[in-house]
């Protein structure tokens, strides 16, 4: 019974933060889907408020970011670090999920966005680009980003 309760809070909590319960037998991309694209607005939110907790339940803490023409940044504290850097220059990130496929331990999910860059001039300039965000269920039930990459559109 103790079990059953316990398995119960956690998913509860689980929906709560990205996540689903782990004990069922029943998986489904559909019930999941709703679950990665409200953590995925994450990354806006946390852009628009300079709130870098946001992101802090968003990263397995062996995660690895993997951004255009940059070197791979290994590791969660590394990548809310670099994410906190941003906000500087960026005013928003937008995601739009175009896939999400995978297995319940692991996820993939394909896109586009664009990032709203505040140039030296004042201007907004609004960058689109293509990404692979691979989510990993956690032993509590949660789901993480355990690869995280974009690189921008060909140019025609």
């Amino acid at each position: 019974m103790m079990k059953k309760l316990f398995f119960m809070l956690v998913s509860m909590v689980g929906i709560a933060a990205i996540g689903q319960d782990n004990s069922s037998s029943d998986f489904s991309i559909d019930t999941i889907e709703p679950i990665i694209k409200k953590a995925s607005m994450l990354w806006s939110r946390a852009i628009k408020e300079k709130d870098i907790a946001l992101l802090d339940n968003l990263y397995d803490d062996k995660a690895h970011y993997l951004p255009n023409d940059a070197d791979a940044i290994h590791g969660k504290e590394a990548i809310l670090a670099y994410w906190a850097s941003s906000f500087g220059f960026m005013t928003d990130l937008q995601l739009h999920m175009e896939t999400l496929e995978g297995t319940r331990q692991l996820l993939y999910e394909t896109g586009t966005g664009f990032a709203s860059i505040l140039s030296e001039d004042g201007n907004i300039l609004k960058l689109p680009f293509k990404y692979v965000n691979v989510w990993k269920l956690q032993t509590n039930g949660t789901y993480r980003v355990v690869i995280d990459t974009f690189n921008n559109p060909l140019k025609n």
